[in-house]
């Protein structure tokens, strides 16, 4: 795969994932301009989601840190740092929910006892107190819906021949 093809593969993938939590096809820019989204070969750690703190505080956008493990590439490891309600979270892993009536999914915390957060539609990202599942085996139909759902958009797009833009933090990961 060259370099170009694969820039394309990643520019495809992020508007898939943009997609998949916006609830809407087409607004890749749109949510570029509003969440600092970042393609690392690393998971995310506390520690390294701290050094956005300020970057976050001062945009107030949140970042989204998206890590493909080579053992599962179709089930990402998602951090995030977002301010909510004055303060800002770090969460370290997230995890994609779709429940069967909603248009968009939700990034739940692999603890479930944080609530989740999910994007409106102008794009501003809200916590919820309550996560969509009590748990992991609660949560299981509803995260291979979100995951079954992220590689359909992706191949529809690329099928499609969609061509995408990387956000600036993802060409500098």
């Amino acid at each position: 795969m060259t370099e170009i093809e694969q820039q394309k593969r990643i520019a495809n993938y992020l508007a898939a994932f943009a997609h998949l939590v916006g609830g809407q096809p087409g607004r890749f820019a749109e949510f570029r301009d509003k969440v600092d989204v970042m393609l690392s070969g690393t998971a995310p750690h506390a520690f390294s989601l701290m050094q956005f703190s300020d970057r976050v505080q001062a945009t107030g956008r949140p970042l989204i840190w998206v890590h493909q493990p080579a053992e599962s590439p179709h089930v990402p490891q998602i951090g995030l740092v977002a301010q909510v309600d004055g303060g800002t979270h770090y969460v370290e892993n997230c995890m994609l929910c779709l429940t069967g009536e909603d248009d968009r999914a939700t990034l739940v915390p692999d603890g479930f006892n944080l609530g989740a957060y999910r994007f409106d539609d102008m794009l501003d990202l809200h916590h919820i107190t309550q996560a969509p599942a009590s748990n992991l085996d609660a949560a299981d139909g509803d995260m291979v819906r979100a995951y079954k759902r992220l590689i359909a958009i992706q191949a529809d797009q690329w099928e499609r021949g969609d061509i995408f833009d990387l956000p600036h933090l993802a060409r500098a990961a």
